[in-house]
């Protein structure tokens, strides 16, 4: 395709254009079907083992891991129920871990719908397709779940696991650093607002890097790891001073159910032990 343009402003909005559509195609298809993958290498994974696809802007999306065919008999196919199933994935765990280090031929999708629900293939012992389902309830993998209650999971928790409230607290709580996220292209991820690091910096210095739960205080530049930025309402984009307050790792992690998931992190074993405070 020849294009031809008599400015720099006309060549940045075909541009634009472009990457509008592909962004529209790329939700579409994490919303609906979802994305093929063949390796573990294909997902974004942040330094909390959460899974990220990455969108054509450099957005990242909060997905869900999952086998996405099973063979069965066709006389069973229409009492096929969940716990049947092969189970999703919220995080790298030990299961997805091992799958993928032993080579397993298995179809795997992402997605990032919240409901439960996804796009699933039954096939017969030949592959043939018998039936494909555009919304097959699944049961969350209880590694998965153990990783995120940070205790043993049981069958109530899977039934009882919400993984839409997952999704919207995931989306504005967790203060990480995007650079430390598995990446196999250099497109820059945006995870909060493009300014966030330097405004997150810019509160916790007018808080003197002090707790504003506690009173904790990092008494030196190592110390202010363990010094958060809380979106109280759990919007990322909300960035206004009522907005945001001043946490330690260990007040960070007190919040509610969903901020428990920091205490698995090296930063947070280290400051409960440093400190005596479990």
């Amino acid at each position: 395709m020849d294009l031809k343009f008599s400015d720099f402003g006309s060549f940045l909005n075909a541009v634009e254009s472009i990457i509008s559509m592909e962004l529209q195609k790329a939700r579409e298809l994490l919303e609906t079907t979802g994305r093929d993958i063949t390796n573990i290498n294909d997902i974004f994974i942040s330094n909390s083992d959460e899974l990220f696809d990455i969108l054509p802007d450099g957005t990242l999306v909060q997905v869900n891991l999952y086998i996405a065919t099973k063979s069965v008999d066709y006389q069973a196919l229409n009492y096929i129920k969940s716990e049947n199933l092969y189970r999703y994935h919220i995080y790298r765990c030990q299961t997805i871990t091992d799958m993928f280090n032993s080579g397993r031929k298995h179809r795997y999708k992402i997605n990032s719908r919240d409901n439960g629900r996804f796009f699933f293939t039954f096939t017969n012992s030949r592959g043939q397709i018998l039936k494909q389902e555009k919304n097959q309830k699944l049961n969350i993998c209880k590694n998965c779940l153990r990783k995120f209650l940070n205790r043993y999971a049981n069958d109530r928790d899977v039934q009882n696991f919400n993984l839409k409230e997952f999704h919207q607290q995931n989306r504005g709580f967790f203060d990480f650093d995007t650079t430390d996220i598995e990446k196999g292209e250099f497109a820059q991820p945006n995870v909060y607002t493009q300014n966030w690091n330097r405004i997150s910096t810019q509160i916790k210095i007018k808080k003197e890097y002090r707790c504003e739960s506690c009173g904790f205080k990092a008494p030196d530049n190592y110390h202010k790891k363990f010094i958060h930025t809380h979106h109280i309402n759990g919007d990322k984009q909300n960035n206004t001073m009522d907005n945001l307050k001043v946490l330690c790792i260990k007040c960070h992690s007190d919040v509610d159910m969903y901020h428990k998931r920091i205490k698995s992190s090296e930063n947070y074993r280290e400051f409960v032990s440093k400190y005596n405070l479990e």
